[in-house]
């Protein structure tokens, strides 16, 4: 059984799914395990593309798991291990109803038959059950309104997705499948994040100008945080190296007049800049450049308003 087959037979379970267990070993559900993944992912690639066409709706939205940082191994444990397991524990042990406790405490009380009404109604407690694991990641967002709420299905699709290739795992190969499914996911987004940008250094400007160079951390690192910049009589930066060290605190250092001058994502990073003219480099440019490569919340001014 091939990749294409093994998708065919995932996309029969989202369309309608159901608890009967596949009869395969071991090998071939290491197998599907490995083809849910990629499935998983490569939705996620094109969410991820289409949410780039959005930008300018959904910029201003904080995703606040970007404000806080931890050593590796505990980005390990926070992102990798314990959300797997409470949330599989959560969203999908109990799709299995002879594993649903609390349904079955509920049917012994009341003396019903639960039992056939959840497995004739397993595919909409399927769509539910990966719906609500979707949206609890909503949580991840600060600054919501109405339109956020509008456009949350898209925010969230890869979750809401995800949810459905984990619902497979479960019902179909075992709830263990599920947890290692879910570890994965959150192991390999950490990874890519290490490897495509952790202190993984980007030209931001070069020209006969300047060179302007940051590098993102995703996790804590063992240095000291410090910045140090020169500048000319007229204020325009001669140099300017920032090591492990916030990017709000870059800007509140260089420009302390503007209040409204707030990073969304306040990320810490590596960050360098070398001017190539003796008259130093305009702090207004250097601005417009950390303005095209990260997101400035929108501050509206409270006085406008005032007669």
């Amino acid at each position: 059984m091939g990749l294409r087959s093994r998708i065919h037979i995932i996309n029969d379970f989202i369309k309608k799914p159901d608890d009967i267990p596949l009869q395969i070993s071991l090998w071939q559900k290491l197998k599907f395990l490995v083809s849910g993944i990629l499935y998983d992912f490569g939705i996620a690639f094109l969410l991820i593309i289409f949410i780039s066409f959005l930008a300018p709706l959904t910029e201003e939205y904080e995703n606040i798991l970007n404000q806080e940082l931890y050593s590796f191994w505990m980005t390990i444990v926070f992102v990798t291990i314990l959300p797997p397991l409470l949330e599989e524990l959560i969203f999908r042990f109990p799709l299995k109803y002879k594993r649903n406790y609390l349904m079955r405490l509920i049917a012994y009380l009341f003396k019903v038959d639960l039992e056939t009404f959840w497995k004739k109604h397993l595919r909409i407690i399927v769509y539910l059950f990966s719906a609500a694991f979707g949206f609890v990641h909503i949580s991840n967002y600060s600054n919501v309104d109405f339109f956020f709420f509008v456009l949350s299905p898209i925010l969230v699709g890869a979750q809401l997705f995800a949810g459905i290739i984990f619902s497979f795992f479960r019902l179909k190969l075992g709830y263990i499948w599920a947890i290692l499914g879910h570890f994965s996911h959150n192991f390999i987004l950490i990874m890519m994040g290490i490897l495509f940008y952790h202190n993984v250094f980007m030209t931001l400007v070069d020209d006969e100008k300047v060179k302007i160079e940051a590098a993102g951390l995703t996790y804590l690192v063992d240095e000291a945080p410090r910045l140090t910049f020169e500048t000319t009589s007229e204020g325009n930066l001669l140099c300017l190296e920032a090591q492990n060290f916030s990017l709000q605190k870059v800007v509140n250092a260089l420009y302390e007049e503007q209040d409204s001058l707030i990073i969304r994502d306040n990320e810490r990073l590596h960050l360098k800049l070398i001017s190539k003219q003796d008259s130093g480099y305009s702090k207004t440019k250097f601005l417009e450049t950390l303005k095209e490569h990260y997101v400035f919340k929108k501050v509206v001014d409270s006085t406008s308003n005032k007669e």
